[in-house]
């Protein structure tokens, strides 16, 4: 399996004094980390965010298969955040500060996994740098929350990158 550049700092861990802006909520079950991102990005619970996207169409028994439409829906139900259409992955220094990356794909059955990767500007107090959270269970927890992407198949990847929305005409903060 191809992996991604390893561009660890201090064996993949986080600065010590750095608190990242977002709490990981893993994964339940092997196919809902977009429900889980989307309780990572939202602040909500992986119970509330399930609410929400079967209130906007997700199958609420049985299996389930939550899109990039879907999960865009929830994000903007849920965040004051907008989420592009898949993107494709050409390098890390060329992603946005937060997206969604789709990693580890496999073409015989068309599957993948995704990621929070998040990009930190550097200070004068603190060097650039950059991580991802994965909300899968199988992981090990050192790279649950990483700078170290070698775990990582992104060839090929995608990515869905997150902004603030803007504000609509007329309304104050």
């Amino acid at each position: 399996m191809a992996s991604a550049p390893t561009t660890k700092i201090g064996n993949g861990k986080l600065p010590p004094e750095f608190v990242s802006p977002f709490t990981r909520i893993p994964m339940q079950g092997t196919h809902d980390a977009l429900l889980a991102l989307a309780a990572t990005l939202s602040g909500k619970t992986l119970e509330e965010v399930r609410k929400m996207a079967i209130t906007l169409g997700m199958r609420a028994t049985g299996a389930f298969y939550l899109d990039e439409v879907l999960f865009r829906k929830c994000i903007f139900n849920l965040t004051p955040l907008a989420v592009s259409e898949y993107k494709p992955f050409t390098s890390i220094s060329a992603l946005p500060d937060v997206c969604v990356l789709c990693v580890d794909y496999a073409a015989h059955d068309e599957t993948s996994h995704h990621v929070l990767f998040h990009h930190v500007k550097g200070t004068p107090q603190q060097t650039a740098f950059h991580y991802v959270i994965d909300p899968a269970t199988w992981v090990e927890p050192a790279k649950q929350i990483t700078t170290d992407f070698s775990h990582l198949n992104m060839k090929p990847a995608w990515y869905l990158e997150l902004t603030p929305r803007p504000q609509a005409a007329g309304k104050g903060k």
